[in-house]
C-alpha cells in the first residue's frame, strides 16, 4: 500500500508545482484525486478435530480488494478462488486436482486469492475481484498418510461480488513477476524489483496456460544450476538444493491475472518454480517446460 501512496504523489507533483505558480488561482481548476484504497476483507479459518471452517462475508463489492488470510488452525491453508461456467459444479472439478497431471477442465477459470499460510500466519493478496459468482477452496493436505485435502474437510464454500464498483485499482508495486510461454518446452518468470524485508509483488499471468509461483530460497552453497537439475525428471534423488521451509506460493492465476502479493525476503539466490500442469494434461511445467529461474535478492 506505501509504494502506491508514493507512486501517486510523484504523479500528482508536477500538478501541484504548476497550481503553486498561478499566484492569483481562485482555486477554480480541476483538483486532482486519488483513487479509493482496496477493500479490507479477513478470511478466518479455525479447526476442530479434522474439519476447518472458513469464516469471510458472503458478499463482497467489485473491486480491488485486501484479502487477508488469517490460519488458526494447526496445518498449512491456502484460499484459491475460481469461477465456473454456467452448468458446471466444484464437484465436477475436484478429480482434475487429486490425479498428477490430469486434464483441467476449460470452464473453470483460476482467479487468484491467497497462497499458502502457515499455522498461525496472517498472509495478504490484493485482488481485482469483477462482479459475479465465486467459488473457493484450499487444496493443502498434511503430510501423513491417508490425510485429505482440506476441501474434503470444510474448506471449500461460495462468494458473490456485487454491488457498485468500488473504483478501487490494484496498488502499483516495485516488484514484478510475469509468467510466460516462449515455447511448448520452455516457460519461464521475468522477475525485477526484489529487496530484502518486505515486498508487494504484482505476479501477472501472461502466458496461455494456469500458473502460480512459488519463491523458494536456495539452500547455502546450492545454485540454481543443481535445481534445474534437480527438478530435470520427476524421479527426484537426494535432498532438494531450495529450501521448500523458506518459501512463498501464490494462488493460481488464468491467462491475463494479476494480483499482488506481499511477501518477506532475506538477501540471497531464490528459484521461482511452477508445478501446475498444462490444461490438456501434462508433467508440471518446471519438468515440462523448465520453468525455474533464479532470482537474486541484495
Amino acid at each position: 500500500m506505501r509504494a502506491r501512496s508514493r507512486a501517486w504523489a510523484l504523479l500528482l507533483a508536477p500538478a501541484l508545482l504548476l497550481a503553486g505558480c498561478g499566484g492569483g488561482d481562485d482555486g477554480g481548476g480541476t483538483q486532482a484525486t486519488t483513487p479509493p484504497q482496496p477493500a479490507k476483507v479477513t478470511v478466518t479459518a479455525t479447526a476442530s478435530g479434522d474439519q476447518v471452517s472458513f469464516d469471510l462475508p458472503a458478499q463482497i463489492k467489485p473491486g480491488a480488494t485486501e484479502l487477508s488470510l488469517v490460519n488458526n488452525t494447526k496445518e498449512q491453508v491456502e484460499f484459491q478462488l475460481v469461477q465456473l461456467d454456467e452448468g458446471h459444479t466444484m464437484a465436477e472439478f475436484y478429480p482434475a486436482i487429486e490425479k498428477d497431471g490430469a486434464p483441467i477442465p476449460t470452464w473453470l477459470h483460476a482467479m487468484g486469492g491467497v497462497g499458502e499460510a502457515s499455522p498461525g500466519e496472517r498472509r495478504t493478496v490484493v485482488v481485482d475481484l469483477k462482479a459475479g459468482s465465486y467459488a473457493w477452496f484450499s487444496n493443502t493436505t498434511p503430510e501423513q498418510e491417508g490425510a485429505e485435502p482440506l476441501y474434503k474437510r470444510g474448506g471449500e464454500g461460495s462468494l458473490e461480488v456485487t454491488g457498485d464498483p468500488s473504483g478501487a485499482p490494484l496498488p502499483a508495486t516495485g516488484a514484478q513477476i510475469t509468467a510466460k510461454e516462449v515455447s511448448p518446452t520452455d516457460y519461464r518468470f521475468e522477475a525485477s524489483g526484489f529487496k530484502a524485508g518486505p515486498n508487494q509483488i504484482t505476479f501477472t499471468n501472461g502466458g496461455g496456460e494456469l500458473h502460480h509461483v512459488v519463491i523458494a530460497r536456495l539452500n547455502d552453497g546450492a545454485t540454481i544450476d543443481q535445481a534445474q537439475e534437480f527438478f530435470a525428471t520427476e524421479d527426484f534423488k537426494g535432498p532438494p538444493p531450495i529450501d521448500f521451509d523458506a518459501s512463498e506460493v501464490t494462488a493460481v492465476l488464468d491467462t491475463g491475472g494479476k494480483e499482488v502479493d506481499t511477501v518477506e525476503l532475506k538477501s540471497g539466490s531464490y528459484a521461482l518454480l511452477c508445478f501446475l500442469s498444462d490444461r490438456a494434461g501434462s508433467p508440471p511445467h518446471v519438468i515440462k517446460a523448465k520453468m525455474i529461474q533464479e532470482v537474486k535478492v541484495p
